[in-house]
């Protein structure tokens, strides 16, 4: 058996009503529960510098009313089946979902189509939430988390439309009127820009029929065409910048600019975020936490977007070891070009990506989301795959990488 298929056999489940909706259904009938999730393809990446924040604006108001339904509809029948109902923005996507007992499926399905199709934005309400999310951005710009990574971002991309936050700016917020949002929900908020995902215990056929008839019936303009952007970043010289802020250390980011989304050194920068900071015997954690002693807590990751994506390196330490600390991660980085990884690195870094993967596949909700985000990013034949090209990621692959991207660094910092 080869392990590495979590969704073996979904091909002839994925297909496309008439009006242009991906409809993705996997059967997964080992507990009585279901996973819906409809994906728009719009985000921060979709907006303009006067109205930056209407997709995540958007996201809060449509489960404020419906045509059908009313938000105290929409929570009574969710929560009568104990199941939860939400949502999420980021800078390329929005996702609505569900996680509910398979009884609640059609109930389930029915609001979501409606939110998604049927929003009518009271106003009184959407004054109340306009409120709500002034209040979540300036949270946001007191929380230390966010001003660090908004900031390293900032520094990162300056040409792409990623340089705007997700969350908007609270000026632009307080002065988008009901019409600009209702012209971009019916602008965005169509059959051909939405993937339907569902996984759990479903009668396919059964389902097949409820999906037309519900959501079949909207039909997607003509004359829409999905946007294509320039998501292309300039690479950027040495930066290094650092702001006081409310902390009692310093908090960093530092890192580069990665490959876009197509290139195979995207699974290179999987393999090579876990030999550097991932565990107590990454190079990072036992050279600058357990040799040098410079830090509190230092890790590193790999953020996929479709345009240029984010290879950072995080980290607590006191300000007086700052520069030291940078200097540290350039020097290890200097050597894994030079020298590559043991070979007994990159086999268990490669074995700790495979252990992540299968236990983070294995309930509903994220199976639906590996579906829905690998149709909308790259490819459901490249999902099946993820495993084998892990598994192909050379010693020469991670040198090559250091080589092409990460040349410069990028670093910020806030501190007491």
């Amino acid at each position: 058996m080869k392990y590495n298929l979590l969704f073996d056999n979904f091909l002839d489940k994925k297909y496309t009503l008439k009006n242009g909706l991906t409809v993705i259904l996997k059967p997964f009938n080992k507990l009585p529960v279901v996973s819906i999730q409809i994906w728009v393809k719009v985000g921060s990446v979709y907006e303009t510098d006067k109205n930056n924040g209407i997709s995540h604006f958007l996201e809060h108001l449509v489960f404020k009313g419906t045509k059908k339904y009313s938000v105290n509809q929409i929570s009574k029948i969710i929560e009568k089946y104990g199941a939860i109902l939400n949502a999420g923005t980021s800078k390329e996507f929005t996702i609505y979902y569900t996680d509910i007992p398979k009884d609640g499926l059609y109930d389930a399905l029915d609001i979501l189509c409606e939110l998604v199709f049927e929003a009518t934005f009271p106003k009184e309400e959407l004054e109340r939430e306009r409120n709500v999310v002034i209040e979540e951005i300036k949270r946001a710009n007191d929380n230390p988390s966010d001003v660090l990574f908004e900031n390293f971002n900032t520094l990162l991309f300056k040409e792409t439309p990623y340089k705007r936050k997700v969350i908007g700016k609270e000026e632009i917020i307080r002065n988008l009127s009901r019409d600009e949002l209702i012209d971009y929900y019916k602008k965005f908020y169509q059959p051909k820009n939405m993937i339907l995902s569902i996984c759990g215990d479903i009668n396919i056929q059964e389902l097949k029929s409820v999906i037309e008839e519900k959501f079949g019936r909207y039909e997607s303009e003509e004359n829409f065409v999905i946007p294509v952007l320039n998501l292309q970043e300039s690479k950027k010289p040495e930066i290094f910048e650092v702001k006081k802020h409310k902390v009692q250390h310093t908090y960093f980011l530092s890192g580069f600019l990665g490959p876009q989304i197509n290139d195979d050194h995207q699974y290179t920068a999987d393999v090579l975020s876990v030999i550097l900071g991932e565990g107590i015997s990454s190079r990072l954690y036992k050279t600058i936490r357990e040799e040098k002693m410079l830090v509190y807590e230092i890790s590193s990751g790999f953020y996929t977007q479709v345009g240029n994506s984010i290879f950072y390196i995080s980290g607590v330490c006191e300000r007086k070891n700052l520069e030291k600390t940078i200097l540290e991660i350039k020097n290890i980085l200097s050597d894994l070009k030079t020298n590559g990884p043991k070979e007994e690195e990159l086999n268990k870094a490669k074995q700790i990506i495979t252990t992540r993967w299968y236990f983070g596949n294995e309930t509903v909700h994220s199976k639906a989301s590996s579906l829905a985000w690998w149709e909308i990013f790259k490819s459901l034949e490249e999902l099946n795959m993820y495993i084998d090209n892990i598994n192909k990621v050379s010693s020469e692959d991670i040198k090559n990488f250091i080589s092409l991207y990460a040349d410069s660094i990028t670093s910020f910092a806030l501190t007491p």
